[in-house]
């Protein structure tokens, strides 16, 4: 213990190392664990190996700095230059008109009032009016008239005033058609008009101006709305600069535009270099702690199965290496649908969908977070999934690797037009995206069978590979035992039908059931099917003996699976398709020998089916060889044996851990009445068969 004083305060450290138990390091638990945290380790390196050049790059840089040194582009780069959008911005501004309100009511009202203005004046001159009444004009047209201008019209001659008044009237026809603007609180004439009226004489100036008002009002709202529409129709102006490119000469002063530049090719100050890297590093840990908690939570049991962890590594260190080191460039071109198409046919579909949705996530660092491409993936996952479910040949993953490319680039060209990105490379990266697909899947069938040798991975096409009759083990069983041949048949249909029923892989059921009993050819003429009428070889030995020949068949399976390469998921269904029911046949002889013998020393091995699968091939198993000892294989008697086969099983717990519910087991018990009735069916006597002599 040690013992540390400060400000008086003693603290005291006890330091011990934590000492684990074997049970407790090797416990599934930490073992899962570690294998969750190697993932995290080896996409954190990667992303993080290409965030060290964040610091490594920066040269302290600022505004107003002069550079010590050429630099030059160390990769392509697009450069958005906001300084270019911001000056068509002003120019368009700039060169926008304004928009006005029109009043086509304004020409034909205040000509009339013009017109009424010089028949009153020649009312007044001929004597037939008193007076010239200014009140009732001003208040008509919204203006003051001097008396002045009213004497002094009213003085001119008769000809005078109608050449004035034929003139001044032209010119207001042409005012009005050309349009009199009000931007702010002064009319606004057109330029010739202005010429023609500066022509005028002051008395005509002065009395064209009382009938002139505009008849073009400005909108400062519809005119900001035009600029507000034209200026959002301009896209971010975007540079390409090649790598090689000199950005910045020896002694030029950095410009905040050379400093974003500068920040495009990853060169940026020191301060803003570490506040990427420390923001890039929380995101990983944010993501790392939910991947933990994900994977160790739900996906437990696939993260321990050895073959499947292995292969998932490498697809994973794989797919970071690739985009790591060609993702600047070749981003959209990366085959990184094979991955998704290894994991999906590697793994459960919802485990690959988590695995990869967490892949894309890790890898938005390595594309500066670019949200376009990870959501391409993300969208178009379940449509690839849909197609591998269906896949039943190796050159069905191109067609999906095909299909899946059109549809992504399809995606691609629609997301980048409601996106509003850069359409420069749009063309070049809608083939690339192609191109990836149409190799993803030429990779997909390459690559697969060697993860299936490798890391002994059990897909739907080794399934098809190993249901193929001609397959080693299988000629050997037909061959040796050909009792159990048949037997396996009749339970490959009986099962395949059931998992069929219940949705679940019943590929995997068939082909399982071929090789379950493989062990009995070790020993054929111990099992009855293979005896073709040959004495027993159980009479010449004793019950234990025969006890323990019987129950090693499940282990001699396993051990002839394991040298010809049969996949461990298989081989764990010929453990457990038995269970740990009671050879009951050799306890009952034994205890007639031994009344104190223990059942327990009479029961297979096991362990219990821990499946819905292995479920079905058990009680399959059971049935088939009941119903081929009946002597009346009649509908209600094969039903009414199957339910107390069935009903002894649920009893001695022997499905207890295959989910099995009991609406499932109706459904299989259904199933299995349905496939014997159509195996064991009556047919119709031919005319004389009665008197030929029937075979046994």
């Amino acid at each position: 213990m040690r013992i540390i004083n400060i400000f008086g305060i003693k603290i005291s450290l006890d330091i011990k190392k934590n000492t684990k138990s074997d049970l407790e390091r090797y416990s599934p638990v930490s073992t899962t664990r570690e294998k969750i945290l190697y993932l995290i380790l080896v996409m954190s390196v990667v992303v993080l190996s290409s965030k060290v050049l964040l610091i490594y790059n920066n040269k302290g840089y600022k505004i107003g700095q002069f550079a010590e040194g050429d630099i030059y582009a160390q990769k392509m780069i697009v450069f958005r230059d906001d300084e270019a959008k911001e000056k068509i911005i002003e120019d368009m501004i700039r060169e926008s008109g304004k928009e006005y309100v029109y009043s086509s009511e304004a020409k034909g009202v205040f000509l009339a009032y013009f017109n009424e203005f010089f028949n009153e004046l020649l009312n007044v001159k001929a004597k037939i009016l008193p007076g010239f009444q200014s009140k009732e004009f001003e208040k008509k047209i919204g203006k003051r008239i001097p008396d002045d201008i009213v004497n002094s019209l009213l003085d001119l001659s008769n000809e005078a005033l109608a050449k004035l008044r034929k003139s001044s009237e032209d010119f207001l026809t042409k005012a009005y058609d050309e349009g009199i603007y009000l931007d702010t609180n002064e009319a606004r004439l057109s330029k010739d008009c202005r010429a023609e009226l500066n022509s005028f004489t002051v008395l005509q100036r002065r009395l064209v101006d009382l009938f002139i008002v505009p008849n073009y009002k400005y909108d400062a709202e519809k005119t900001k709305q035009k600029i507000y529409d034209k200026v959002s129709q301009i896209k971010d102006q975007y540079v390409e600069i090649k790598a090689g490119t000199l950005l910045v000469k020896t002694g030029e002063m950095l410009t905040e535009k050379k400093l974003k530049i500068l920040e495009s090719a990853d060169i940026y100050s020191l301060q803003k270099s570490l506040f990427l890297f420390a923001g890039n590093v929380i995101y990983l840990i944010m993501v790392s702690c939910v991947f933990y908690i994900v994977l160790f939570t739900s996906w437990r049991n696939e993260i321990l199965e050895k073959g499947k962890y292995r292969s998932i590594f490498l697809i994973l260190l794989v797919f970071f290496l690739l985009v790591r080191i060609f993702g600047d460039r070749f981003l959209f071109g990366l085959p990184l649908d094979t991955a998704l198409f290894l994991l999906v046919l590697i793994a459960k579909e919802k485990f690959s969908g988590v695995m990869f949705s967490f892949m894309l996530l890790f890898m938005l660092p390595l594309v500066n977070f670019n949200l376009l491409y990870p959501l391409l993936y993300a969208i178009s996952f379940p449509l690839s999934c849909h197609l591998l479910r269906n896949v039943t040949t190796r050159a069905n993953i191109i067609s999906t690797g095909v299909k899946s490319a059109m549809f992504r680039v399809a995606l691609f060209f629609l997301l980048t037009f409601f996106l509003d990105i850069d359409s420069s490379n749009l063309i070049l990266f809608g083939a690339e995206l192609l191109i990836g697909g149409l190799v993803s899947g030429t990779l997909t069938v390459a690559l697969l069978p060697y993860f299936e040798r490798t890391f002994n991975i059990l897909t739907v096409f080794k399934l098809l590979e190993l249901g193929d009759l001609s397959h080693p083990l299988l000629k050997k069983l037909s061959v040796e035992a050909p009792g159990t041949f048949n037997h396996s048949m009749m339970v490959a249909t009986l099962a395949e039908n059931a998992a069929q029923a219940l949705g679940l892989n019943y590929i995997f059921a068939r082909v399982a059931c071929y090789y379950h009993d493989i062990g009995k050819t070790r020993r054929p003429k111990f099992f009855t099917e293979n005896r073709e009428g040959e004495p027993n070889p159980h009479d010449d030995i004793s019950p234990f003996m025969s006890k323990l020949i019987i129950a090693n068949h499940t282990k001699d399976g396993v051990e002839m699976g394991r040298e010809e390469g049969v996949p461990l998921e298989i081989r764990n269904i010929m453990l457990e398709h038995h269970g740990t029911t009671l050879i009951a046949y050799f306890y009952n002889k034994a205890k007639m020998l031994d009344p104190n013998v223990s059942e327990e020393d009479f029961r297979y091995p096991g362990p219990k089916p821990r499946s819905k699968e292995s479920g079905i091939i058990m009680l399959a198993d059971a049935i088939e060889a009941a119903v081929r000892s009946l002597d009346e294989k009649s509908a209600k008697t094969m039903e009414t044996t199957i339910r107390a086969i069935v009903k002894t099983k649920i009893e001695e717990n022997q499905l207890i851990d295959t989910y099995l519910t009991f609406k499932d087991i109706e459904v299989i018990i259904k199933s299995f009445i349905k496939s014997l009735i159509g195996i064991h069916h009556e047919r119709v006597k031919y005319p004389g068969q009665a008197q030929l002599p029937l075979k046994a």
